[in-house]
């Protein structure tokens, strides 16, 4: 998802108008709604000091916005939570046959890493896996395996109904504050 598009899904998520979202940055007149019509469509690419601006009124944390590399444990977690949002418009579900990093880990513990792979790509076609993904990323990465056994913590919450859809979504744009 491109910088844009997540404004636009987190704005909506906080049923904020582009008028109350402008107005809220600061932008009058026209220019409230033009503004975050641009940054939205991609137009125009909001500044790091701008950026810093939207999270805060936003409520979420700048990464949940920022176009990063995977440079950082906390990127690499941002990246899946938005491959994660990229899937649910078309159904309404977060990868309803995905359990992360649960298949992660099983994959792993079936083909370790080796001291010389820090990432290994495992392919796995057994019927278990069928109906869900059966290409896995393992990480030798600790706090990347930490996040992951976070974010499967809560995935869990969600499909026993313990949280919300919303509450989901609110913590993975707040993480890793939430």
């Amino acid at each position: 998802m491109t910088v844009g598009e997540r404004i636009k899904k987190i704005r909506v998520f906080r049923k904020m108008t582009m008028d109350e979202f402008g107005a809220a940055l600061g932008f009058e007149g026209k220019s409230m709604s033009v503004r975050i019509a641009q940054y939205e469509t991609g137009a125009r690419v909001p500044k790091a000091d701008m950026l810093a601006k939207i999270a805060e009124v936003l409520k979420c944390n700048y990464k949940a916005l920022d176009d990063y590399s995977l440079g950082s444990a906390e990127d690499i977690i941002e990246t899946l939570f938005w491959l994660e949002e990229s899937a649910a418009p078309a159904t309404g579900k977060h990868f309803p046959e995905y359990q992360a990093p649960g298949n992660l880990i099983r994959l792993a513990a079936m083909t370790p890493v080796t001291k010389d792979d820090d990432v290994k790509l495992t392919y796995n076609d057994n019927e278990y896996m069928a109906a869900g993904a059966p290409v896995a990323v393992t990480f030798e990465y600790g706090l990347v395996n930490d996040f992951l056994l976070e974010w499967n913590e809560m995935k869990n919450k969600l499909k026993t109904g313990e949280i919300t859809p919303n509450e989901y979504f609110e913590w993975k744009i707040t993480w890793p504050h939430a």
